[in-house]
């Protein structure tokens, strides 16, 4: 059953799973490389959008710091004295000094500051204790030198201590004569540069640079190390060409950034520079006062590939579950194909267990080759029971015949006689405990040699239990203990002989004599409408779960046990079960040395009861 059962599912499995699987991959296939280039796609316009809303904060931002020398104009005392030819004396040195800290007091990230007359050449110089001081050379009456030319161009890159940083040289220019009359230049710390270009950066994706000035002077980058090729050159060092520079200093992606912008056929404000280890977006603007900056973020080619992988992982798993629906789909007809074959071999090993009380669904209108042979087998079950009844019952006829042939050879008149003469003697002798237990056991000869009567009241086996009871407790005496409850109308139900001392004596077998030495016996009987529940309760050694399997198996096999003790349990079972049919249950329920049940069902039938008001009248 099971070769064909896993032969047909996977045949049928693995042909929908090809059929569907070789699409997939396909379509995987495209979808990878379709989504890659979108994901890419988007990551660089939403990088070039962050960027020019970055581009906006810091033009602000250096327009801001650029009309830090506009403020000396709202302090009329200063532009005064700045105005002067004249050298200053220490006092409005002093009170110079003391204006400038206080313009520049709101900015920390503003070094050294440095204004240079060009009427007096005289320098002030404030915070000099952050960075080193700017010498600023005299350009009294005529313009800086070469050398100096750097000092001309409003923003540049410097180097301090192997740091960049961001210079910024304001002119202070007369408002009537419109000539200059002094420098400021000072050194901005990139602390507010960096916080806007956090924005752009993620713990996934790569490093963002900010360069300024046609020549692309890196100001700041977020990468973890920065090689030193990447930074300006040192002040006051010409530069043969822009172009060797670009060719000996930066890096390939650098070069191509620096001839991208630089030639007119490919200059662009935004676009993309595309590498083996991913993408550098670039956006380059250029604000009112002429200054260029750029902005450069690098995303990982692993990024774009974890982005699809996603995808990609998401499309999987959608497809791992079409493919596992169309499995279980596929199971289920095949299940629904086979079940029938299945419950089939299921009633054929209960068959072979011998049991041939089979479940059987009911005849369809228009039944198939596979209802009419369950037809068969259900016919065959029936078969089957009654020739196992029949072996059964000749069993029981052949004890019955032994215990006759035991009847001829001991005659029951001589024997109760006997017995009779020596509880008369007993009497005599003044031993009336000998005398009362000889006339239990004569009562219970009498009432087990009766082998005419199959059927009995429940009152005559209740007398019968109560001499054997008695008996047992003259053994015992108080390690015995024993109650039985019963309603006076269940008296005249006919039952099976012998049925409750069987349960009684295993009892007092597996409970007393292999048990701990003492033992409470308790017999419920309870009379319903249509049964009569039989409960026999003990404290003793009970049952394990094991032995409990064993009663229900033995119970099963539907074959006569003999046994060395009694009938056994498992026999007075299936001699119920024979006796009552499919009407009879039973159960057991047992925690050892607590409580043990062992409860039975007896259904009365109309017959029955017609039966016991016979028995009730010829009394």
């Amino acid at each position: 059953m099971k070769l064909v059962k896993v032969s047909i599912i996977t045949k049928i499995i693995v042909s929908l799973i090809v059929a569907t699987t070789v699409p997939f991959i396909i379509s995987n296939y495209l979808s990878y490389q379709i989504t890659g280039n979108s994901i890419k796609r988007q990551l660089v316009e939403l990088n070039q959008n962050s960027m020019s809303i970055t581009m906006s904060a810091l033009q602000s931002y250096l327009h801001e710091l650029s009309l830090l020398g506009l403020t000396y104009f709202s302090d009329p005392e200063l532009v005064r004295l700045l105005s002067e030819k004249k050298p200053q004396n220490p006092a409005e040195s002093v009170y110079i000094e003391q204006r400038l800290e206080k313009i520049y007091a709101n900015y920390s990230e503003i070094g050294a500051v440095s204004y240079k007359s060009a009427l007096t050449n005289k320098q002030f110089n404030i915070r000099n204790h952050y960075n080193e001081i700017v010498i600023i050379p005299d350009f009294k009456d005529h313009e800086m030198s070469d050398a100096h030319s750097e000092l001309k161009q409003p923003f540049q890159v410097t180097l301090n201590n192997r740091e960049p940083r961001l210079r910024v040289n304001k002119p202070f220019i007369d408002i009537y004569t419109r000539e200059v009359i002094g420098l400021t230049t000072f050194d901005v710390k990139p602390l507010q540069i960096k916080n806007f270009l956090t924005s752009l950066t993620t713990s996934e994706q790569g490093p963002v640079y900010l360069f300024i000035g046609n020549n692309l002077e890196l100001l700041y980058t977020t990468a973890d190390e920065m090689d030193s090729n990447q930074l300006s050159l040192s002040k006051g060092v010409k530069q043969p060409t822009q172009q060797e520079t670009a060719q000996k200093t930066r890096e390939p992606w650098q070069v191509e950034l620096y001839q991208r912008l630089h030639t007119p056929q490919l200059s662009t404000d935004k676009g993309e520079l595309q590498t083996t280890e991913g993408s550098y977006v670039y956006f380059t603007k250029t604000d009112e006062n002429g200054l260029i900056m750029t902005i450069v973020k690098f995303i990982p080619r692993t990024l774009i590939n974890k982005a699809r992988n996603s995808a990609l992982g998401k499309t999987l798993l959608i497809q791992a579950v079409s493919i596992i629906f169309i499995s279980i789909l596929a199971t289920l007809i095949s299940y629904y194909m086979l079940r029938r074959i299945k419950i089939m071999f299921q009633h054929i090993k209960q068959l072979q267990m011998g049991n041939f009380q089979l479940k059987r669904k009911p005849v369809q209108k228009t039944p198939d080759e596979l209802d009419l042979l369950e037809i068969r087998l259900h016919e065959m079950a029936g078969e089957l029971d009654e020739l196992w009844n029949k072996q059964y019952r000749h069993q029981l006829e052949l004890s019955q015949a032994r215990l006759k042939m035991l009847q001829a050879q001991i005659n029951p008149h001589f024997l109760y006689n006997t017995l009779q003469s020596i509880a008369t003697l007993a009497i005599k002798s003044k031993a009336h405990d000998v005398s009362d237990r000889l006339a239990d056991f004569a009562a219970m000869f009498r009432y087990s040699m009766d082998i005419e009567n199959e059927d009995v009241s429940l009152e005559e086996e209740i007398e019968h239990i109560q001499h054997y009871m008695v008996l047992q407790q003259g053994r015992y005496k108080q390690r015995l203990q024993f109650e039985l409850e019963y309603p006076n109308e269940a008296s005249c139900v006919l039952v099976p002989k012998m049925t409750l001392q069987p349960l009684v004596e295993n009892s007092i077998i597996h409970g007393l004599e292999r048990g701990n030495g003492q033992i409470h016996i308790v017999i419920n009987i309870v009379l319903t409408k249509h049964s009569l529940l039989i409960e026999v309760i003990d404290n003793g050694k009970g049952f394990t779960d094991q032995q409990i399997e064993q009663v229900k198996a033995g119970y099963l096999e539907q074959v006569v046990v003999s046994e060395k003790r009694g009938i056994g349990l498992s026999n007075v079972l299936k001699r119920l079960m024979l006796y009552y049919g499919n009407g009879f249950t039973w159960s057991i329920s047992s925690k050892p040395y607590k409580k043990t049940i062992v409860a039975l069902s007896l259904p009365i039938e109309s017959s029955r009861e017609g039966q016991a008001d016979e028995v009730i009248n010829r009394r």
